[in-house]
Formats: structure tokens, sequence, C-alpha cells
């Protein structure tokens, strides 16, 4: 969307036109259309024996990043780009490396695996928290990011089957933020309760949502709500609903630390 373009040419270098980017995620986008289904699953079983492109991606990572070779991340859609797939990559890895596990937080726990385990990114170590909440969330400070970043969680949205990229940055994560809040697991409409069940990734990052809202747009409230967020983003009977019962109560869903592999059919 327009607006995020804009906000991101104030937190990065380069030009709202994304340039082409000599940094490939080529690799990880194989991976991804491998081994991730249509709901975000992930078949980690057969990703851990043939995961030889998933580790030669984050070899590259290690040596090459935005930090250390900004030459070659014209704009901040690569940029951004870079650091959601070096993120979700560093996911994948992580629960390989544990592989079988029922939950992330069975990893050394949610803190360990979020906030201990270090990674090299472009020879710098980072964890996943520091990748996220150093880096991603305040120098770009689009809430987009969130639908589109992966702990391998159930109660995540759903991992995309393709790698983002700096030219199409816009495009993937609008489709990824409309594809989550269109599936009733992040946002469920209760019109007999007036209450709105959303996933509590919205109650734990809320600032960023509302705080994003651009206020020239003329219908927004300076006090925007998550549901002025959700107006932005939902289609056809509930982007109607909301907008007629701005007293709509708001839950926040139990998040589901459950793993996001995907399950084997019976034979």
């Amino acid at each position: 969307m327009r607006w995020t373009l804009a906000i991101l040419t104030l937190f990065g270098a380069g030009s709202v036109e994304a340039e082409s980017s000599p940094f490939s995620h080529d690799l990880l986008d194989g991976v991804l259309q491998a081994y991730v289904d249509e709901a975000g699953r992930i078949d980690y079983a057969a990703l851990k024996k043939a995961r030889a492109p998933l580790d030669t991606y984050l070899e590259r990572l290690s040596q090459t990043s935005p930090h250390s070779n900004p030459d070659l991340f014209p704009c901040a859609q690569h940029q951004l780009a870079y650091w959601i797939n070096a993120y979700n990559a560093c996911v994948l890895r992580g629960v390989l490396d544990a592989f079988p596990v029922k939950s992330v937080a069975d990893i050394g726990g949610l803190h360990g695996f979020l906030k201990e385990e270090k990674y090299t990114i472009g020879s710098e170590k980072m964890t996943l928290d520091d990748i996220e909440n150093t880096i991603i969330r305040p120098r770009y400070k689009d809430p987009r990011i969130h639908f589109a970043v992966n702990c391998a969680a159930r109660s995540c949205p759903a991992l995309g089957r393709s790698a983002f990229t700096g030219e199409n940055l816009d495009a993937q994560l609008d489709a990824a933020t409309r594809k989550a809040l269109a599936n009733p697991l992040h946002v469920r409409i209760d019109r007999a309760a007036n209450t709105v069940h959303l996933t509590k990734i919205m109650e734990w990052f809320k600032e960023d949502f509302v705080e994003w809202i651009p206020r020239d747009k003329g219908d927004v409230p300076e006090q925007a709500t998550l549901l002025d967020y959700l107006k932005l983003y939902l289609a056809g009977a509930d982007a109607k609903y909301v907008a007629e019962h701005p007293d709509l109560g708001i839950v926040f869903n139990e998040y589901d630390w459950a793993s996001n592999a995907r399950v084997a059919k019976a034979p």
C-alpha cells in the first residue's frame, strides 16, 4: 500500500521504486514451495532429510546482510525483505535442529528459542528477538510484518510458499495481511455477542497497528483502534459489520505454541 512505501523511504535507503538486488532469495523460495502447504504447514520430516538448500541459504545469510553489505540492498524494500526471510529461515533451522518437537516451547523454552539461540547474520550474532524487535519493527514500522514473520507455532499466521523480494514486497505483505485477517483463527466475528475474536498478536503489538494508521485519510479518528486497522483489510460482510459496529467488543485468542508441522495422512 502506498502509505507503507512512503514510510519505508523514511526508515531505509533508496527510492520508492524497488530496484533489483544482487542478493538472491531463490534457495529459500525453492524450500518454501517444496515443503510448505497452502495452509502454511511445514513438512519438517521431509525437509530435514533434504536440508542442503536451506543450509546453503543460511550460509549466505551468515556472510551477507544489509549491515555488512549495504550496497547489495538498493532500497528499503530489499532490506526489509531480507530481514523477514532471514527470520523465517532461522526459525526453520531452529526447528529442524531440534526436530521432532511437538511445540516450539520445547526448544529450550520460548525464551530460549526466541531470545537466547543465536544465528550468524552478516557476520553478526543475532537472536530471533533481535531480528524482529531491534531491526524489523523499530526500523521499518510496518505492522504487516506480523503476518509475514513466522515463529513455527500453530497460532502464527501461515508461512507463505514463496520468499519475500524487494521488487514485490508491498504486494506480498498486503496479501499476507489479507489472508491472515480473513482466517477465523485470527479474526472471527461473533455477531450474537457483538464481539470480534482476534489473534493475540494484535494485543501484544497493538501500538504497531494503531500508530501506523495514516491520519491523513480523514475517516480515521486521532485515537485509532484495532477496529480501524481491521477496516483497512477485511472484506465483504465482515468489513461492513465492523464499520457499522464501533462498539464491537474485542476478545484475544489464547496463543497455541504447538508446532506448525504438517501431519502425515494415514495410508
